[in-house]
């Protein structure tokens, strides 16, 4: 049987070839209610489905949005990519996803796919940084994409172009730190040397500047990576630690993991190597993803607003196109800086080119101390 075609429903419908494509590929010269009502109908009836390149020319758009995020096994990227092809959906666009496992030639080739593929705006979560000559190739291509038209949003760090959405992560990690200390913590491992990773590296470093200011050294440094095995690794330190003289005492042990992956991760470990969480060693993370509260111990750590950050990045991309997508849950400026408007930000401003969010510190059973400690 042959593929229904444009003509064949401009046919059945009694309309000409120009009415149909206006009606089906989205153009903003739209024909009455009741022609356009019977060109769908017809186009139902028989099955035809547009063209999307036919659709991308008669909106001058190709409705695609490309979305670029480290680990898509990591929850806080799925969550934030969850949020983000949801709203985008609801606007009669599409969402092309990549991961980059944080391999520059990885991200470099997924942008220029997406960039050929047409895609009107370029999503980028996470903080990275490969190197100078590396991130200039990156800068370089987002330059281009953004002169030629498109928008480009980054989620985690400033890409030098477009918009961007960065949480205070020295500020909150200092916060969660200092109320260890309140709490009477005084025994801490800190996960560090995370290279490339910006936001890892201002996550310790905030959390070691509290500690400093309360007269606390960490007792243990660990490297490992920002994943889930990284946070198998960083529990087989603390445990070889304890094992030592070294790690005597009898107050627990508090484990930073600058990711709430790792810490998950972590959790699960110390239980199969049969330490007590929090009695023997307490686990706190960053990033306030779902599976933190649902963990058992349930896990201390920062709560970003993940989803205002999706929607307001889903809010930029989406600026001048036909249809808006609807405001995420609880999107009255919970997370957000104030500066303006009811999301958080004058978005008229052109500081808000940069906006920044706050985290909230959950203080969780992971960390709770045993009366009397």
């Amino acid at each position: 049987m042959p593929a229904v075609r444009l003509s064949d429903v401009a046919k059945d419908a009694g309309v000409s070839l120009a009415t149909a494509s206006r009606v089906l590929n989205g153009s903003a010269r739209v024909p009455g209610k009741e022609v356009a009502e019977r060109v769908r109908a017809a186009a139902d009836r028989l099955g035809y489905v547009p063209n999307a390149q036919a659709q991308a020319l008669a909106r001058s758009r190709s409705g695609l949005i490309g979305l670029v995020v480290h680990d898509i096994a990591d929850p806080y990227f799925a969550t934030i990519a969850r949020e983000v092809q949801q709203q985008v959906f609801a606007s009669q666009s599409q969402v092309l996803l990549t991961q980059t496992d944080r391999r520059i030639d990885t991200e470099v080739r997924a942008l220029r796919s997406l960039i050929a593929q047409q895609v009107d705006a370029l999503v980028l979560v996470g903080s990275h940084r490969y190197g100078t000559e590396d991130d200039t190739a990156i800068s370089t291509l987002l330059e281009g994409f953004e002169r030629n038209g498109g928008k480009v949003v980054g989620l985690g760090q400033s890409l030098g172009v477009g918009r961007t959405i960065v949480a205070d992560d020295a500020g909150a990690a200092h916060e969660l730190a200092t109320a260890l200390v309140v709490e009477g913590h005084r025994r801490f491992a800190v996960v560090e040397g995370i290279a490339g990773i910006p936001s890892a590296g201002s996550r310790t470093g905030g959390f070691i500047a509290a500690l400093t200011e309360a007269g606390i050294e960490p007792e243990l440094s660990i490297a490992a990576d920002l994943t889930r095995d990284g946070g198998l690794e960083a529990a087989a330190r603390v445990a070889e630690h304890l094992e030592g003289s070294a790690g005597a005492g009898s107050e627990p042990l508090c484990l930073f993991a600058p990711a709430d992956v790792m810490a998950l991760g972590a959790l699960g470990e110390l239980r199969r190597r049969g330490l007590d969480v929090p009695g023997r060693v307490a686990v706190a993370g960053f990033g306030g993803v779902v599976a933190a509260a649902d963990a058992n111990p349930t896990l201390t750590t920062i709560e970003l607003p993940l989803a205002q950050m999706a929607g307001r990045a889903v809010e930029w991309v989406l600026e001048g196109a036909s249809a808006a997508p609807p405001a995420a849950d609880g999107q009255s400026g919970s997370g957000l800086a104030a500066g303006a408007d009811a999301a958080g930000v004058d978005v008229a401003d052109a500081a808000a080119r940069e906006v920044h969010v706050r985290g909230d510190v959950q203080l969780r059973e992971s960390t709770a101390l045993a009366a009397g400690d």
